[in-house]
């Protein structure tokens, strides 16, 4: 569960520009999905910290050029580490958003 200033703005984003799911919720509580990921947002005071969100997908290069076609804020671009390849965006409440896969 991810605590937020603004619950709709932020599922509003996930959904517009990360392609998230956003099938419930309101302006206390909402959940956005992707694949078999889901996150929550609470309303909270203040802005997370501390928290990064680790997202596996299955083309990070596809869907780096997807999100950022609808103005993503990419802080990290795509490459590969020793762990797989992955990318980093930056919410609007601040919380960095990590989407990674597998290396052949």
């Amino acid at each position: 569960m991810l605590h937020v200033r603004e619950v709709v703005a932020t599922a509003t984003y996930f959904r517009d520009v990360l392609g998230f799911h956003w099938d419930f919720g309101d302006e206390h509580y909402a959940v956005v999905w992707r694949d078999n990921s889901a996150v929550h947002l609470l309303k909270g005071e203040g802005e997370p910290s501390g928290v990064h969100l680790f997202q596996w997908i299955r083309d990070v290069d596809t869907y780096h050029a997807e999100i950022t076609a609808r103005g993503a804020n990419v802080s990290v671009e795509p490459g590969d580490r020793p762990y797989g390849r992955d990318f980093s965006v930056v919410a609007p409440n601040g919380v960095l958003i990590v989407f990674g896969q597998d290396l052949d």
